[in-house]
């Protein structure tokens, strides 16, 4: 007779773990203004009254997955930008990293896509991403204005508008993943962005 398979109980912190990764499969898959408690719930093979406990209402589930791509982002950028070195080399692999994620983590990438067009800022969310949005820009000036301190950039580029026009081109890079435009054709998008945005020459 064959056993019947025990399901594994979860610590409260696995199982908020489990739910987060499962909102988050769903928000990409069906959108913020579809996904809810009971998608989760099948997506993460629980009870729907499970999900209600750790995230009480559809706000506080969209405000969870906001907050991990948010994080995702943030997390991201430092990695090139918290070091305190300066120059277009930290600028290119972050938009680097940021292109590859787009292929590793396309659930992030298309939860970001979405979020960056909610401009009926329903519940403050359009106001977030462009909190979040103005948090990466601010972090990509302080390192063009160290890579002209340390004359890699030149002095005449305005280093906000720079980062914007960075920042601003990473949904044209999402799309060209999101539709698998061929790898060589963004990366070369990518190095003529950089150049184009810090005054350098640009590849042929």
């Amino acid at each position: 007779m064959a056993r019947t398979k025990r399901r594994v109980r979860l610590s409260p912190e696995e199982r908020s773990t489990q739910l987060l990764a499962c909102a988050i499969r769903v928000f990409a898959r069906h959108g913020l203004g579809r996904g809810g408690h009971a998608a989760v719930a099948r997506e993460a093979g629980c009870s729907v009254p499970t999900v209600f406990s750790y995230f009480p209402t559809r706000d506080d589930l969209v405000t969870a997955v906001l907050d991990e791509v948010a994080r995702f982002v943030v997390a991201q950028a430092d990695r090139y930008h918290a070091s305190g070195d300066g120059g277009p080399e930290a600028v290119l692999l972050h938009v680097r990293a940021f292109a590859d994620s787009v292929n590793s983590d396309p659930d992030h990438a298309r939860i970001l896509q979405e979020w960056s067009a909610s401009v009926r800022d329903e519940g403050g969310v359009w106001q977030r991403y462009l909190d979040l949005q103005e948090q990466i820009v601010r972090k990509i000036a302080r390192t063009i204005q160290r890579g002209q301190r340390a004359k890699k950039i030149p002095k005449g580029v305005d280093a906000a508008d720079a980062a914007r026009l960075v920042v601003g081109s990473s949904h044209m890079i999402a799309q060209m993943n999101l539709t698998r435009q061929d790898p060589k054709k963004v990366a070369h998008f990518v190095e003529v962005l950089v150049s184009t945005a810090l005054g350098l020459p640009r590849p042929r």
